[in-house]
């Protein structure tokens, strides 16, 4: 029968293929990629500059979360096998559902009258040919008892963030759909005004007109577009008390600044109510939209089967990494490290284990490298992260308890004792 063979997987140092992350799934490797490095530090800063907190949902979610948000597409829904959970599961194929849940399944509204959250993470939905493509999503949320000043600061925090990252023809258009009962009351008098064109809608046009007729307004068709330019305003069918809310929001981003428009035919997805808002950034071959924002009260409803006032906004970072990256958007890497330590050799790399945590315990943010390359390597890299501060120890150093401390931006040096090298470097620092 001859010698059974070897298995080629498992037979020593030899692979059959290299292993590489799955078609349409990618990763994010800020030390390599600027921009991925400053759009992440941007959102988090950003978020704790407005009193936002981090929430992580869970990467799967019962497949039932979406559907009753909305948000559920069988065709695109990445699906898990059902006999892992013992129900249907999904991939999260959007942020926002799971967000809406864990604020009323954790009963925060127990303990805190206003939450205010932040999120990010991988996404991941079925494309052309079947096949998941992954993409980063970021969102803002309030949830609770607060008034138009906090949607103007939600909105202020979404602002800031994109126009900070160098994004100059960005638009924000707004409009309010009201409570249900105006929208319902609206809703009757557009599909009147609509029935007598239905056969010039579109498909799914006509289709909406027997559901949440709003979402003709979302409707990309140019003839269809033609046709809702001319329908009735909801504007005009707004109640006392929600046309104060819009007029008092309005107000708000007037006394902070932030420009808009008023567009009466957007109406937010299925879900939303009351103040709803687009974010387009106009590009050469036509407008990009980079989020949508509103009140969430419907969805969440739909979700928990109660009442939680929830506004927020919600968009797509890989999006706007796309847009900056074909934009050619010159980005510098913010400085992240005080201070680079350059360790030269085992014992040298021993004592700057110790000079590492002293730097740390006073407060001092420290890029260290225990590794081989040379101490040109390493200078070069203390530039690329913008560290001001290198400090320097080879063996001598080591032996003698002294520290070369380098001005990495003019390339002056001096030798400092190790005892008074922290404390230098604070002085240096303005510490």
């Amino acid at each position: 029968m001859g010698r059974p063979k070897k298995n080629p997987t498992i037979s020593a140092g030899y692979v059959t293929k290299k292993i590489q992350n799955l078609p349409g799934m990618t990763e994010i490797l800020t030390s390599a990629d600027a921009l991925w490095d400053i759009l992440l530090k941007r959102l988090s800063r950003t978020a704790r500059a407005y009193g936002f907190n981090r929430i992580e949902p869970p990467l799967l979610e019962e497949a039932r979360l979406f559907e009753t948000a909305g948000a559920f597409n069988a065709a695109s829904t990445v699906g898990v096998s059902d006999d892992v959970f013992g129900r249907p599961a999904v991939v999260r194929p959007t942020l926002l559902p799971s967000v809406l849940r864990a604020y009323a399944q954790q009963k925060i509204y127990e303990t805190a009258p206003l939450s205010k959250w932040w999120y990010s993470g991988f996404t991941a939905k079925k494309q052309e040919k079947n096949q998941p493509v992954s993409d980063f999503n970021f969102g803002f949320e309030v949830f609770g008892t607060f008034t138009h000043l906090a949607e103007a600061q939600l909105v202020s925090a979404v602002w800031e963030l994109l126009q900070s990252l160098g994004l100059k023809d960005l638009s924000l258009e707004i409009n309010s759909i009201g409570e249900d009962a105006c929208q319902r009351v609206y809703e009757e008098a557009l599909a009147g005004y609509l029935s007598g064109k239905k056969y010039e809608l579109c498909d799914s046009c006509s289709e909406h007109l027997k559901g949440r007729v709003l979402n003709v307004f979302r409707c990309n068709n140019l003839d269809c577009q033609a046709i809702v330019a001319e329908a009735p305003t909801i504007l005009d069918y707004l109640d006392p008390k929600s046309h104060k809310h819009f007029t008092n929001i309005l107000e708000a981003l007037d006394e902070m600044g932030i420009p808009y428009q008023l567009n009466h035919l957007y109406s937010g997805p299925n879900g939303h109510s009351r103040t709803n808002f687009v974010i387009k950034y106009k590009t050469k071959t036509g407008v990009q939209v980079l989020g949508e924002g509103g009140y969430h009260d419907g969805m969440i409803q739909s979700i928990c089967g109660k009442n939680f006032c929830a506004f927020g906004f919600y968009g797509s970072l890989t999006g706007v990494y796309e847009l900056l990256a074909a934009s050619r958007v010159t980005v510098t890497r913010e400085q992240t490290n005080e201070v680079f330590l350059v360790p030269l050799g085992e014992l040298a790399s021993k004592k700057a284990l110790r000079l590492f945590r002293d730097l740390i315990s006073s407060k001092i943010s420290v890029y260290d490298h225990f590794g081989d390359a040379g101490v040109k390597n390493q200078l070069k890299a203390a530039q690329v992260f913008k560290a001001p501060i290198a400090l320097i120890m080879g063996q001598k150093e080591a032996m003698d308890e002294m520290v070369i401390l380098r001005d990495v931006k003019s390339g002056m040096q001096e030798v400092i004792s190790y005892d008074k090298i922290v404390e230098e470097v604070k002085k240096r620092l303005g510490k």
